[in-house]
């Protein structure tokens, strides 16, 4: 069979290849290609310009790629000044940046384990991870100890720290906090915290064994922690669609994200409200909890509600939530409660939108509690739609914006997504010709949500709305 190609023997100009790199190149070199995971090779490469032109020089300056996947993404070692070792970093095809390991040897050992995070290399098969665990035990390999490195704040280099960040809210919470078993309270009691917090940590590097996701970015807002003998996977992110949530700035560019989303699994040990893990049926769930708190599609493009779920809030607040869903078996989800993303970047034919259904009454006013005098304004034709979506929308349109009238927020959500043969941007064409966009993209021809414009879509998006209009005065 084919071998991996390995070229270690020297690196780029300024740099050495680390010896333990070496030997393990050589030994890569004799492996069948695929056992290791869907890569060529390993090859000492300088960092290509072109991932970063503004950083090229600092980043060539400071490490070597040794690793490419098939997406283009890059695996490098990276090892500024101060360090006493090399970290290991990607270079993502898509621009993201973040630390994989601490050091070659961390980064090894999560290989032949299978939890580097990348996915070409963790989904290698069994024999190959095997050989590998033989291979540093032979070695003798110890991981060494030492100071987390974050390679997404590191790129930032000189840029000042951000400021400006708050603390995550607190939480008041509810009995049904007391009827969970103790691992999963402690689950829960870390949810919603930012991953700086003490307990956090404490939770993430105790009782999961895994290390703590020091940061997100703009090209990386969401980092997965998966624990997969504790029953446990955390989501990380800085992008949580909740108002009291807001981003925390770490720099310009990088986040402390919040522990947004937990799955609890049977691998924990203990059941869900004395759920057993094995119910076969919606049944054998309700003659515990009792009804379902109600169904939902299984997909956002179907529209038969066949999977029942049960609700529960974890604060008083609101914030938190618990919910336990029935679907061919059990799937039980900790999570900040959060909306979903109408339109993350609004452009014009946003704020046509918002002018047209502020006139509907289909916004929440309390949902914008400092523009609510705004809100009105547009609702009067005094003000366009553009000018709130500016000042009352930062983080952009979300379906929670809307009214929670049955059935509205996920026609919304699939007429701005271009699913089901709906689409806001195919209606809006339709009115006002289309032209090519900026992206390359077919867009309609608006330049300005005036109030005019927003009469001469008002058939069509009424069209689409009626069902929700008969009882909002015009």
């Amino acid at each position: 069979m084919t071998k991996y190609l390995v070229n270690l023997s020297a690196a780029p100009l300024g740099h050495e290849v680390p010896a333990l790199l070496a030997k393990f190149g050589a030994w890569v070199a004799e492996q069948d290609h695929g056992t290791l995971g869907a890569f060529d090779g390993l090859v000492a490469e300088p960092i290509p310009t072109e991932w970063s032109p503004t950083k090229a020089e600092r980043l060539r300056r400071e490490g070597f790629t040794f690793l490419g996947l098939p997406d283009g993404s890059l695996v490098a070692l990276i090892r500024p000044g101060a360090m006493t070792r090399s970290a290991v970093a990607l270079l993502g095809s898509e621009g993201e940046a973040r630390t994989v390991a601490n050091s070659l040897e961390e980064f090894l050992s999560l290989w032949a384990q299978g939890e580097t995070g990348l996915d070409e290399l963790d989904a290698a098969d069994t024999s190959g991870r095997k050989a590998l665990v033989a291979w540093l035990k032979q070695h003798k390999l110890k991981v060494p100890k030492g100071e987390d490195f974050d390679f997404a704040t590191w790129l930032e280099g000189d840029a000042p720290l951000a400021t400006g960040a708050e603390a995550a809210p607190r939480f008041t919470p509810t009995e049904v906090l007391a009827r969970l078993g103790p691992k999963t309270q402690r689950l829960a009691a870390v949810l919603g915290r930012r991953a700086d917090a003490p307990e956090v940590v404490a939770y993430v590097t105790e009782v999961l064994g895994k290390k703590v996701p020091r940061s997100t970015s703009e090209n990386t807002d969401s980092v997965n922690v998966s624990a997969p003998k504790q029953g446990v996977e955390l989501v990380f992110s800085h992008d949580v669609l909740n108002d009291a949530f807001p981003p925390q700035p770490k720099t310009a560019k990088t986040f402390i994200p919040y522990v947004s989303t937990a799955w609890v699994r049977a691998a924990v040990g203990e059941p869900l409200l004395g759920v057993p893990w094995k119910a076969t049926s919606e049944e054998e769930v309700a003659r515990v909890l009792g009804p379902p708190t109600g169904r939902r599609a299984a997909f956002a493009t179907e529209d038969a509600l066949t999977v029942a779920f049960w609700t529960w809030a974890l604060d008083t607040a609101g914030h938190l939530e618990l919910e336990l869903e029935f679907d061919d078996g059990i799937t039980v989800t900790l999570s900040v409660r959060s909306a979903r993303a109408l339109e993350r970047y609004p452009d014009i034919t946003t704020g046509l939108f918002v002018g047209y259904a502020a006139t509907r009454g289909l916004l929440v006013p309390e949902r914008f509690p400092a523009h609510q005098e705004l809100l009105s304004a547009v609702a009067r034709r005094e003000v366009q739609g553009s000018r709130f979506v500016k000042q009352a929308l930062p983080r952009g349109l979300w379906d929670d914006h809307l009214r929670d009238a049955p059935g509205l927020r996920s026609l919304a959500y699939r007429w701005f997504h271009n699913m089901k043969g709906l689409w806001l941007t195919e209606d809006l064409k339709a009115v006002f010709g289309s032209r090519r966009g900026a992206f390359g993209h077919d867009e309609p021809v608006l330049d300005d949500d005036t109030w005019d414009a927003v009469d001469k879509a008002a058939p069509v998006l009424d069209q689409r709305l009626g069902a929700w209009l008969g009882s909002v005065p015009r």
